[in-house]
């Protein structure tokens, strides 16, 4: 068994400062808990990254088995502090202690001195995350500091402890360290020397005397095979063969109300919507950053940001930055911008999303550092057409990188122009108005252009949306095009057998001799979207019967001028069938889905709709008569 055990940091006679103030400059925050964590802590992998290759960054949530929970707390037990200095042993306590695990792979490790007194040309990275509070990592093109970030662990937990465990490389060897550490509320406490004071910080390790330091005794990691050691007996992932990185092990994570399931697919989303410039391909074909969640021992997945309806157009904006923005009078380049109008997604975006600011309709630009991590999506004014919408992107140029991060509060979740004065508050202020004049104009009335150069009427796009939210015909009157004829039977047009009208929610269906119809379960009303750059709409369904059936679209469209027209007119553009896309699978390009035996996935039927109309859409299914 280790002799690792606690020991509480006492404040020397030049004083020091605690943590519990930084957990609080951190609380105050309006970002979610979860949603901090994946910021802070992604920027600490990032900056840690070695060379060009990809940052590997997980995060893992797990329950102690029954045999685990015992040896933590034999080995977190030893000389913890009391309940009333620090939580930890209720968090030990409970029925099925919970851990949450940050590794990231690809990265340098905590390495360098692991005393603060040390002075080396080794990078002091170790001491830097674990002794110093508030110490800045002044690197160009690093996207935070060490100094608030690293305490967005400790706020995690309930306990306010973590355990650190790095792989690092010391003169030119790899070396495995494993620390624990704690924060908590400076106090004072009698001791065998009279009453002293403590900085709330409190340390797991390999207890040292302070010859030296002092008097005051001070904690070492565990190091070598000790640590390896004692980390599989916690139960953390061993670092594999030759690689460098490093593991917070945060433990008994606060969730807030959710619950497992709940919080993982928070941190999940978190990390799209806050990460996804580094989730794109860069020019060798691979992704930056590369992102898993885990929930206990269960891969959770993390969305391709180009699917993502209410961000897909934030990575379009991204890839089209082609704006220079400058101060002329200052002659500083300040960043780049690009922008993208849009017709706005059906459906309300992410509680994450929302949180983030992007409630309903987009019209944000998204800012972001040179470093390509998002600071926050500034929201614009909306267009007057409620359909329409449009979505930016500012990232700072890295000669204007320290100006804005000196604007930016502890949690690097805004801009805060005001704080900055002289040649730095007129920079950053330009950049900003910019930014803000380019949304105003992009708000103003216009005709929208979509990806293959279609141009779409907005008030007939007002139409269409409100049709689709409706489920209503619209103005005018209505033409129905009748699906595809099956084999073997002949459709009959408009209004004979086969050809669907639209009542109400649905349609009245006319069944051929010999058929039957099959139930369909809509599951949510048609929303628009786009695929591969078009427009196009899309019903998700499900059939509830089993056996063989063959489903098929029912399209219609209003028109203006009223009444019911049984063909389209010559040359007009007619709503046409994409295909079919299963949950999980490849699109069915066709305009008629056969299924052979009872199919119980969702499906979504997806159409191209008509410009300038209303297009409505249903699904029809039949099969063989009973």
């Amino acid at each position: 068994m280790t002799a690792a055990r606690w020991l509480s940091e006492q404040h020397g006679p030049g004083g020091g400062s605690g943590g519990a103030s930084l957990l609080r400059r951190l609380d105050a925050t309006g970002l979610d808990g979860l949603t901090l964590l994946v910021r802070e802590s992604v920027q600490n992998s990032w900056d840690a990254r070695i060379g060009d290759g990809p940052v590997e960054y997980r995060v893992e949530l797990r329950t102690l088995r029954p045999s685990e929970a015992p040896m933590w707390r034999r080995l977190l037990e030893q000389d913890a502090p009391t309940p009333v200095h620090l939580p930890l042993r209720a968090s030990l306590q409970r029925g099925a202690p919970r851990l949450l695990t940050v590794t990231d792979l690809g990265t340098k490790g905590l390495g360098g001195p692991t005393r603060a007194d040390v002075v080396s040309d080794e990078s002091s990275d170790f001491v830097a995350f674990v002794r110093n509070i508030g110490d800045s990592q002044d690197t160009e093109n690093r996207g935070g500091t060490y100094g608030a970030g690293k305490v967005v662990f400790h706020l995690a937990s309930a306990a306010h402890t973590v355990l650190v465990y790095t792989r690092c490389r010391v003169a030119g060897r790899l070396e495995t360290r494993l620390i624990g550490w704690a924060i908590h509320e400076k106090y004072s406490t009698e001791t065998i020397h009279g009453v002293k004071s403590f900085t709330g910080r409190h340390y797991w390790g390999d207890v040292r005397d302070g010859a030296g330091q002092g008097g005051l005794r001070y904690v070492e990691p565990l190091v070598g095979a000790e640590a390896d050691d004692v980390a599989r007996q916690l139960g953390l992932h061993p670092f594999p063969e030759g690689a460098t990185g490093t593991t917070v092990a945060i433990v008994d994570p606060v969730l807030g109300e959710r619950d497992a399931d709940e919080a993982m697919r928070w941190i999940a989303d978190a990390m799209v919507w806050n990460l996804w410039p580094k989730m794109l391909p860069g020019a060798d074909g691979r992704p930056p950053l590369r992102l898993s969640v885990v929930n206990e021992g269960w891969e959770v997945p993390v969305a391709d940001p180009t699917t993502v309806p209410h961000l897909a157009p934030f990575v379009h904006a991204y890839r089209a930055m082609d704006r220079t923005v400058e101060h002329r009078g200052l002659k500083r380049t300040l960043g780049t911008f690009g922008l993208k109008p849009l017709i706005n997604p059906m459906g309300r975006p992410s509680a994450v999303a929302r949180q983030a600011g992007v409630v309903e309709r987009v019209h944000h630009t998204c800012l972001m550092r040179p470093v390509d991590l998002v600071v926050k999506y500034l929201e614009g004014p909306a267009p007057a057409e409620e359909a329409m919408g449009y979505a930016a992107v500012f990232r700072a140029d890295s000669g204007m990188d320290r100006v804005f991060a000196a604007s930016e509060p502890a949690t690097h979740d805004d801009w805060l122009v005001e704080k900055l004065s002289g040649d730095d508050h007129r920079l950053a202020n330009q950049a900003l108005r910019e930014v803000k004049r380019a949304m105003r104009e992009a708000s103003t009335p216009r005709t929208a252009t979509d990806e293959v150069g279609e141009g779409v009427s907005l008030a007939h796009m007002s139409r269409l949306m409100s049709g689709l939210m409706t489920g209503a015909p619209g103005q005018g009157g209505t033409s129905v095009f009748t699906p595809p004829a099956r084999p073997g039977r002949t459709s009959s047009g408009a209004g004979g057998a086969g050809a669907r009208h639209y009542s109400g929610r649905g349609f009245a269906t006319g069944v051929g001799h010999g058929r039957r119809t099959a139930r369909v379960r809509y599951l949510d009303e048609a929303r628009l979207d786009t695929l591969a750059g078009a427009p196009v709409l899309i019903q998700r369904f499900q059939l509830l019967d089993p056996g063989a059936q063959e489903v098929s679209a029912v399209l219609a469209v209003s028109v203006g001028g009223g009444g019911r027209e049984d063909t389209p007119p010559e040359g007009a553009a007619v709503p046409e069938v994409v295909g079919w896309l299963p949950e999980a699978g490849p699109l069915v390009a066709s305009p008629v889905l056969s299924v052979t035996e009872r199919d119980d996935r969702v499906w979504s039927l997806v159409v191209t709709p008509a410009p300038d109309t209303v297009t409505e859409m249903a699904v029809s299914a039949e099969g063989e008569a009973l």
